[in-house]
């Protein structure tokens, strides 16, 4: 049986993302002339040749192509591998699932996810809020298994990331008590009204701006943050109108901190889960793959 060399597949895939050999030995730390020879040394392993010069850049050459994928598919095996035992996906009987949030997804949200898995499987849980970018890396890098966000990612198919929806609630307007004449006359009651609102890279903060253009409605935005949280806390003293979906405010709305004001009509908020395909199977991130959040009684 004829062995690949892991250390030319990894020397072999900057080269080809960097178009130079001088670039990649500037990433991977490691000398032109090794460099070169190793990539040699792949090439008359395999009976290939791998790229070819143009401009002074390398460009993949058929046969270079199709290595790249199945080296990249190596990688991605390796990172997993490491991932899993040194993670400990399962640590002796104890399974464990990772879990990454955009810190605008409702606490409720997060929880009832984390607790389904936690009471179906056992499982111990990690739970990490952070950027969109930050954790499409983790998960690209296999630090953590599934995605909890408010849009698709759709652009990385090509990586094998994979999105499924799992809620879609319509957006609702609420405030405080003080605030419920905003009732009448919604939603025109909102022109001059003060709002707090998502920042301006999230989606529900674009699809609320254009019902507003379209319903020629002049709020005052008075605050922004990501944080829903933080959102129903400054709402319910008063400063102002936030947007959510029922499910994340029923306990306040029932101790009467806030008071829905109405809904945006055709204005909806969405759900995901982000996650790839993975070799070794894991059971709790398999079942709220499964899971119909859209039956559930969330919050």
């Amino acid at each position: 049986m004829k062995w690949i060399n892991y250390h030319h597949l990894i020397y072999f895939k900057e080269i080809a993302a960097q178009g130079s050999i001088s670039k990649a030995s500037e990433v991977l730390k490691v000398g032109q002339p090794a460099l070169s020879s190793q990539l040699k040394n792949l090439e008359e392993y395999l009976g290939v040749q791998l790229f070819e010069r143009r401009n002074r850049k390398l460009f993949l050459t058929e046969s270079g192509r199709v290595t790249l994928e199945y080296a990249q598919k190596i990688g991605n095996l390796g990172q997993e591998l490491i991932q899993v035992i040194d993670d400990k996906m399962f640590d002796g009987e104890k399974l464990n699932l990772s879990v990454g949030a955009l810190d605008s997804i409702p606490k409720h949200l997060i929880c009832d996810i984390v607790d389904l898995a936690h009471k179906k499987t056992g499982c111990f849980l990690s739970i990490y809020e952070n950027s969109s970018d930050d954790l499409v890396r983790q998960l690209l890098n296999h630090q953590i298994e599934v995605i909890i966000s408010d849009h698709e990612l759709s652009s990385l198919s090509n990586k094998k990331i994979y999105s499924k929806r799992i809620i879609k609630k319509p957006l609702q307007a609420y405030a405080s008590p003080e605030l419920a004449h905003l009732k009448k006359g919604f939603p025109q009651s909102l022109d001059g009204a003060p709002l707090i609102v998502p920042t301006e890279h999230s989606k529900i903060r674009g699809d609320i701006e254009h019902y507003f253009h379209l319903h020629d409605i002049k709020p005052v935005m008075i605050a922004e943050t990501q944080d829903t949280s933080l959102q129903k806390i400054l709402a319910s003293k008063g400063d102002g109108v936030i947007f959510l979906p029922n499910f994340t405010t029923k306990e306040l709305v029932q101790n009467r901190q806030l008071v829905k004001i109405g809904a945006l009509k055709e204005v909806y908020c969405e759900y995901f889960l982000i996650y790839s395909k993975r070799v070794i199977e894991n059971p709790a991130l398999d079942l709220i793959l499964k899971q119909d959040f859209e039956k559930m009684r969330l919050g």
